[in-house]
């Protein structure tokens, strides 16, 4: 867990904004290696082992082994890179499940870029560019800290929609599977069989955006 996306993160308890306090057991090259964030309002705590955040809260079950699964990450990654437009530098990027196992290749392509994988499914380690965090029904992220994310299909519900539009910046993309549909507060740009392509809106994507035909 990279220390400096510490300051994107937020209690995904429903209650006010506050920021989360980071403690370190273990730091290797400014990823948190061991420790916990903690909530100043709930007193919830966060435990950071071996560079993951786990946000799910006591009780929760482990998560599953990793897979080593046929997946062509380096094909993903491309595909991710080109479409989240991460052709310029900079800001923290989201890939959740299936597209977290591209996160180091999207890290790669996208010149100073920080990625946070959301619950992979293969084998992805901490550090290189690359957070890791377990979440629960929602993104625990605070209001447009994101530039832009991607999700597949076990993370298209409405709720962690709704929390991953509210953390995308204005403009900001969204990648998800082409038969969930489009949250509140997002057009859609593109879209091919297998995904569809969102922006979030704010003035200008609004004026862009199809007008229904009188």
């Amino acid at each position: 867990m990279f220390i400096e996306i510490v300051d994107a993160f937020r209690c995904p308890r429903a209650h006010e904004l506050m920021w989360l306090v980071a403690s370190a057991d273990r730091l290797e090259d400014r990823d948190i290696l061991a420790g916990e964030l903690g909530c100043p309002v709930c007193g919830a705590r966060y435990p950071i082992v071996d560079g993951i955040a786990d946000f799910r809260g006591a009780g929760a079950p482990p998560p599953p082994a990793a897979q080593i699964l046929p997946t062509d990450h380096g094909a993903r990654g491309l595909r991710a890179a080109a479409l989240l437009g991460l052709t310029d530098g900079g800001g923290l990027v989201v890939l959740a499940g299936e597209w977290a196992d591209a996160a180091h290749d999207v890290a790669a392509l996208a010149e100073r870029v920080h990625v946070l994988a959301v619950d992979p499914l293969g084998d992805v380690s901490s550090g290189a560019g690359v957070s890791i965090v377990r979440a629960p029904d929602v993104l625990p992220l605070r209001p447009e800290s994101v530039r832009a994310l991607a999700v597949d299909a076990a993370h298209a519900t409405e709720r962690f929609l709704a929390s991953s539009v509210a953390a995308l910046r204005p403009s900001g993309r969204l990648l998800l599977p082409v038969a969930s549909p489009l949250p509140d507060g997002v057009v859609e740009r593109a879209r091919d069989a297998h995904d569809r392509l969102g922006e979030k809106q704010d003035l200008t994507t609004l004026e862009l955006a199809p007008r229904p035909l009188r």
